[in-house]
């Protein structure tokens, strides 16, 4: 018999194989699907903390709806809990465990779904209460007194970042009270080692502040980074489907395999 092995090693594949059908499918349940849902849990907070820091940076200092980024960085951690699980129901071989986490991947797409609906119907009232909060902070900036620099450093640093001036263009700051000039960080670094007062005055008088107004620039990185978290979501929401599949295949494979030890 252990000649008989030797010379026909394709004997005992198919005997373990025959015996063990499932285990190849769970290591890649285990090995392959849980880790990429990791990922994808990690991708998604970190998406949904990116659109809410901007939200934040950018709402002139006020409050602004970020309800919908909490629950997906909530959505995010509940997937990395339970993508740990059913790679311990898989390694376990467990159907009631993969069954577990089948439902909780059903709870979990009806989670994302409605988030995501809720998030593009949000969205538009989110940008125009920006929008608001956006020149009223402006406003603010051009009325507010050198001790109280709240505003102005805001305002300096969206300028600066998105090489940007005023709310539609540089002649927001005079074209109304107090008219002032445009501010330094509306100019781009010309490279040279004059002091601050002499490249502002240069950038004044040669006109070579930024043209472009901040409120577009504002609203369409918000936008850029809604659409990235909404496409993050959409995306999962296909791997969510192909591990319910895949957990149902291999908690029916087990099944199988019990009832075949069982009558022979």
């Amino acid at each position: 018999m252990a000649l008989k092995m030797l010379l026909h090693p394709q004997m005992i594949i198919y005997k373990y194989l025959k015996q063990k059908p499932v285990v190849p499918l769970s290591f890649v349940f285990a090995l392959g699907y849980s880790p990429v849902s990791w990922i994808f849990g990690i991708v998604i907070i970190a998406a949904a903390c990116v659109d809410m820091g901007m939200i934040k940076g950018f709402a002139g200092m006020e409050p602004t709806g970020h309800e919908t980024d909490a629950l997906l960085i909530a959505i995010g951690v509940l997937i990395i809990i339970i993508a740990a699980f059913g790679c311990f129901g898989a390694w376990k071989e467990s159907p009631k465990l993969l069954y577990i986490f089948v439902g909780c991947l059903i709870i979990i797409i009806l989670l994302e779904l409605s988030v995501g609906i809720a998030a593009a119907a949000l969205r538009p009232q989110i940008e125009s209460t920006l929008k608001s909060q956006l020149r009223a902070s402006f406003i603010k900036n051009k009325s507010t007194k050198e001790e109280d620099s709240t505003y102005r450093e805001f305002w300096d640093r969206v300028q600066t970042s998105l090489e940007c001036c005023g709310i539609t263009g540089p002649d927001n700051y005079g074209a109304s009270e107090p008219r002032i000039n445009p501010s330094f960080s509306c100019c781009p670094n010309d490279g040279t080692d004059h002091s601050a007062e002499i490249k502002r005055s240069n950038c004044l008088s040669d006109g070579k502040y930024y043209k472009e107004g901040c409120e577009d620039k504002v609203l369409g990185t918000i936008h850029s980074a809604g659409m990235t978290v909404i496409v993050c979501g959409i995306l999962f929401c296909f791997l969510e489907v192909a591990g319910i599949v895949l957990a149902l295949w291999l908690a029916h494979s087990i099944k199988t395999q019990g009832k075949s030890r069982e009558t022979a």
